[in-house]
């Protein structure tokens, strides 16, 4: 099922990769006491917040010098923070070295994940407030913080094929809840980085595998590009992660798991500004599931349906926002002047050193 949704301060140490050399990184506890990692590539701007989709990582965002809005943003003076959640990417053990592999919802990843992140960017940069772009169930992340207390430390948001809500008649949809549902109950989690090995191998070969294209339109990605793609970025789904989805997607509703909040209907008290990315060929995350969150915050809200409709050269599909050979003119840009339209607030501190 993978294959359906998404293959520092002054203390942190460095973290040697070929996409970003200069990356810092730093591993965090929650207050539910889980870990989470955030990579930090400093510029003198404003900080933001970056959050991957399901079976996914911070890797999203940072493939390599040629497919790195977190490089570009960067370039352009945005202090960017990707966060790895609890058991993806960097998270995938505690501090003291055990596995994460189980025990929690989407839920915790927005209530106590993405507060830690915040908290921590907030005490390491002196900004009140910090921009937000997410990916995917990123985006769900950065609802679940925003109705969770968290709107007050958010300047802005930018979903990119975030889904707002679910409908089982839409594509792949009933075969995701099969699937989401058997792995929630069969499974402590899910290691989609294996599948991700795997079908970038036979995608090499004469039986190539056409699956995996339901996350992608071929149109925007060199071959190598996917097979990068297909083994860096995926990362297990947890047993109580998948069961989640797989609730929402019979509810029909983005809901806690418990169903006590509708965190469509809980957004219309946020006035954060959001920006709604939607592919025109997303086959995961249909574009009325992202404009579901058009009626939903009460502030200024805008959508891009990222496509040739749009004057793009190709329809976008799920993992294209970040990944694709023309992003970085097609989408960057756009994210940066939402980001930049509504800037992070500095603190008291933070303006008298400005000064």
């Amino acid at each position: 099922m993978w294959l359906l949704f998404a293959l520092g301060c002054w203390d942190t140490e460095p973290v040697v990769r070929d996409q970003c050399a200069l990356a810092r990184t730093v591993r965090i506890a929650t207050e539910d006491g889980a870990t989470v990692a955030l990579h930090h590539h400093a510029a003198r701007g404003a900080p933001v917040v970056m959050v991957h989709g399901i079976s996914s990582n911070h890797r999203f965002f940072d493939l390599d010098a040629d497919h790195s809005m977190a490089d570009w943003l960067a370039d352009r003076g945005h202090d960017v923070w990707l966060l790895d959640l609890r058991g993806h990417g960097d998270a995938r053990t505690h501090l003291d070295g055990r596995p994460q592999l189980s025990g929690w919802r989407v839920d915790d990843y927005g209530r106590y994940d993405m507060k830690a992140a915040v908290d921590h960017v907030r005490a390491c940069t002196g900004y009140e407030t910090v921009g937000f772009v997410g990916h995917s169930m990123g985006g769900m992340v950065g609802s679940i913080y925003a109705v969770s207390g968290g709107a007050s430390a958010l300047s802005s948001v930018v979903y990119l094929g975030s889904p707002g809500t679910f409908s089982r008649e839409a594509p792949l949809a009933k075969l995701a809840q099969t699937g989401l549902a058997t792995g929630g109950a069969a499974l402590v989690s899910l290691d989609s980085a294996l599948f991700g090995s795997v079908a970038a191998d036979l995608n090499r070969g004469p039986f190539r595998l056409r699956v995996q294209e339901q996350l992608y339109n071929p149109a925007n990605y060199e071959p190598a590009t996917i097979d990068a793609v297909l083994r860096t970025i995926a990362s297990p789904m947890s047993r109580g992660e998948m069961a989640h989805f797989a609730r929402m997607l019979e509810r029909e509703r983005f809901t806690s798991w418990d169903g006590s909040v509708d965190y469509l209907d809980a957004l219309g008290s946020v006035s954060v500004p959001a920006f709604l990315v939607a592919g025109t060929a997303d086959r995961v995350v249909p574009t009325a599931w992202v404009e579901a969150y058009v009626d939903a915050f009460s502030g200024p809200v805008e959508v891009f349906r990222a496509g040739t409709e749009t004057g793009l050269v190709a329809d976008y599909g799920h993992l294209d926002f970040a990944l694709g050979e023309r992003a970085d003119h097609e989408i960057f840009p756009r994210v940066a002047a939402w980001l930049d339209r509504f800037p992070p607030r500095p603190g008291p501190a933070r303006r008298a050193a400005e000064r």
